[in-house]
């Protein structure tokens, strides 16, 4: 359905340094993915993404650090969520 869901446990893992493999719901039209963040749509790209977050673990740890930094940081996105809201 391409809902954009996106996990609140991934989001607490690219907080902590941890990148995410996950199924793209449409997040990604939203979020940069490809270090940090790895987005799959089948089994093939879910197996291509496992490789290239081991290929590098800590490249994409930082990159997922980084990612919540500038896109889920509360001090930044919360007042522009709130007004999407009508708040």
């Amino acid at each position: 359905m391409k809902t954009g869901w996106f996990s609140e446990r991934s989001a607490c893992y690219l907080a902590t340094g941890r990148p995410v493999l996950a199924e793209d719901t449409g997040f990604s039209d939203h979020l940069p993915t490809g270090e940090g963040l790895v987005a799959f749509r089948d089994l093939e790209e879910a197996i291509e993404g496992v490789a290239e977050i081991d290929s590098d673990y800590t490249r994409h740890g930082r990159a997922a650090r980084a990612l919540a930094e500038e896109f889920m940081d509360s001090r930044k996105c919360l007042q522009a969520m709130l007004s999407a809201c009508g708040s």
